[in-house]
């Protein structure tokens, strides 16, 4: 499921803690207080009108869920789990402090997780797709369910050769390279708990060097290749490749979640639609006079607010996570709002 670009998390926070907090400081620059008020109206002018939407769709999501029972927590919490592994993190911790660092926590995540399988199901209900589509579907775009072709290797990473030449003098003197690997990386948490062993897709992405995965693709198995510089990245490595697997085709039957999964998104009414439909079974009024017109694009042309934001962190690209494939073009839906798929 894709997460928002905007988060309307800290807003909602924000408005608990404003009253007789409003002169306390949020930040001094020269010795010039701005204050909680200003933050606060800041919020307001900018993302009011999103977060009066967000909040809107969010009350329509949790009653269409109260009365059709469509989520539950244990649902959620598989949810996250799943999240986890697809977004490359290895433990809970790292992850956890990732968020902290936006500003956000578990709870804000899980709600916007809550809430996109929610609309999910929604649009999967609407849909009803049968047995017999969703094996159609599969084999028309079984090459896009492939797992591609993975390499496994360590690599030590650096902004120049020389600490990356000592490391290879000492591998190659006996030292064990996970230990090795272990000592350089005191100061990423991420490649120091997996001791430099990655694991990374051999597929053309636009956030991972392409000389490294040209690297990766031909280093000799079990043989230390490197120093060698990445010159996109302006960084060196050292690698060692451990083993390579081939593409892997998945049986159907191993992967029917992810085939329902993608055929919903490409086929299910959009949720636009599935707002009007539940802003019409559920009246909403906006009393605020500054987003009463909200009223009117809920019911004209409804926009899609998430209240959580996942951004990959803002570093250049390396080699703590695989590259993500989400976005992979399968067939182009045909149908209009109303159809259900007749293949």
């Amino acid at each position: 499921m894709q997460l928002g670009r905007l988060s309307f998390a800290l807003f909602v926070v924000s408005l608990a803690l404003f009253g007789c907090a409003s002169r306390q400081p949020v930040a001094t620059v020269g010795g010039r207080v701005i204050n909680r008020a200003t933050y606060q109206q800041t919020l307001e002018r900018y993302y009011g009108r999103s977060a009066v939407r967000w909040l809107i769709q969010r009350e329509l999501l949790l009653r269409a869920n109260e009365e059709q029972k469509l989520v539950s927590d244990k649902d959620v919490e598989r949810e996250y789990k799943n999240a986890l592994r697809q977004m490359g993190f290895q433990d809970e911790r790292q992850f956890l402090a990732y968020l902290a660092r936006q500003g956000l926590d578990k709870d804000a995540f899980l709600e916007d997780l809550r809430f996109n399988l929610i609309l999910f199901r929604l649009r999967e209900k609407a849909l009803k797709p049968t047995e017999k589509q969703l094996r159609e579907f599969y084999e028309r775009n079984k090459l896009a369910f492939a797992q591609p072709p993975m390499v496994q290797a360590y690599i030590f990473q650096a902004p120049n050769e020389q600490p990356l030449l000592r490391e290879k003098q000492l591998i190659q003197k006996g030292e064990n390279i996970a230990q090795r690997a272990y000592e350089f990386y005191k100061d990423n948490p991420t490649m120091r708990s997996q001791r430099g062993l990655v694991t990374v897709p051999l597929v053309n992405d636009p956030h991972f060097p392409p000389s490294l995965l040209k690297l990766l693709a031909q280093a000799p198995p079990g043989q230390l290749v490197g120093p060698q510089q990445i010159p996109e990245g302006r960084f060196w490595v050292l690698v060692k490749v451990v083993q390579r697997t081939p593409p892997i085709v998945p049986r159907y039957e191993d992967i029917k979640p992810q085939v329902r999964a993608m055929f919903v998104q490409q086929f299910a009414p959009p949720p636009e639609v599935i707002f009007r439909q539940l802003a019409q079974k559920y009246s909403v009024t906006v009393q605020d006079l500054r987003f009463k017109f909200v009223e009117d694009e809920i019911r004209t042309q409804m926009m899609l607010e998430s209240p959580a934001a996942f951004q990959p962190p803002a570093e250049p690209p390396s080699v703590t996570r695989p590259p993500s494939r989400e976005g992979e073009r399968l067939e182009e839906p045909i149908l209009r709002e109303g159809q259900s798929p007749s293949r």
